[in-house]
């Protein structure tokens, strides 16, 4: 064999050796974080904010690819269908749920290709009314919906967005009808309600702040368990009777199905320790969210309760993929 070819063989080999190696030599390569979103959007933003500190804590260089499209649906595809290795992971979120749960063949399973490893940001949704609406609280709101069926608009930046699945849920919890207009964007939108031409919306307490604060919205209630700190005097839906209306905004890092446990603890470990850090904490917060941290198992369990939760929603409005 000449030097080349051994050269070549060596080479081969060294690949080989690095695409088999053993969960106890991870990380050994290059890690990728999937966004599923085009670059400067809240889930870019979370991804490129654990980069830094992926890579110090684990010594390996991890990067950010943008895979946006179909409302996260391309990105989380790739990932679910990537080896299931620890070097491609998933910023994902409720939509990675909403947008499976969407599909009337979806091309993997949400419950088994897709294993979350932490969750560590969040936003509750804020019912919202515009100055034109007389409803002064959700009690009256629902009345005036029962009263007028089909009649008051509820606005969206999209089919398929939380913003748009906070707003079927509670019809759903309320037994209301009202008729769903979707806007191109987060920022048509909010114009929509300004100008009256929708009734309400439900829009991320960190976006809706700005506009509250100026009193061109009213906050009528928020889809979190308890109230948030930057709105205390506003009550939640399930302090008002309306159960089991929770929506969270959040973000956190997923892998494929069957990853090895030891990679998964790896990651669990070194996200654990980004999460404590108060700079880090810092900056999620400076994004007009919240620090939210579960670890595998709990991360797991609530998961699982998303799932059940968007794929009863999105069955039961008879919502599908445009």
């Amino acid at each position: 064999m000449t030097g080349f070819n051994t050269r070549v063989a060596l080479a081969a080999l060294a690949l080989a050796v690095s695409a088999t190696a053993s969960p106890a030599q991870y990380p050994n390569r290059i890690i990728k974080i999937i966004s599923p979103a085009p670059p400067g959007g809240s889930t870019d933003i979370v991804a490129r904010l654990v980069q830094p500190g992926l890579q110090e804590r684990l010594k390996q260089v991890v990067i950010v690819e943008n895979r946006g499209g179909a409302g996260g649906y391309i990105g989380s595809e790739f990932v679910a269908k990537s080896p299931a290795d620890g070097y491609t992971l998933l910023v994902g979120g409720a939509f990675t749920t909403i947008t499976a749960a969407m599909r009337k063949q979806p091309s993997y399973d949400t419950r088994k290709d897709l294993v979350p490893v932490a969750v560590f940001a969040s936003v509750p949704n804020v019912l919202v009314v515009g100055p034109h609406v007389k409803a002064a609280s959700v009690a009256e709101l629902i009345a005036d919906a029962k009263a007028n069926p089909g009649k008051r608009n509820v606005g969206s930046n999209g089919v398929g967005t939380t913003l748009h699945l906070s707003g079927e849920l509670f019809k759903l919890r309320t037994a209301t009808s009202m008729t769903h207009v979707p806007y191109r964007g987060w920022g048509d939108c909010v114009l929509a309600l300004m100008k009256g031409e929708v009734d309400l919306m439900f829009d991320n307490v960190s976006t809706a702040l700005p506009n509250i604060t100026a009193g061109k919205f009213r906050p009528l209630a928020i889809t979190a368990s308890t109230r948030h700190r930057t709105l205390p005097d506003t009550p939640t839906l399930d302090e008002l009777g309306v159960k089991d209306a929770e929506v969270l905004s959040w973000f956190g890092i997923m892998v494929p199905g069957g990853t090895p446990q030891p990679v998964i603890d790896t990651l669990a470990a070194a996200f654990k320790t980004i999460a404590d850090d108060p700079a880090f904490r810092n900056l999620v917060e400076q994004q007009g969210m919240d620090a939210t941290y579960y670890g595998p198992a709990e991360a797991a369990k609530f998961w699982r309760g998303e799932i059940d939760k968007w794929e009863s929603t999105v069955k039961a409005a008879g919502i599908v993929a445009q």
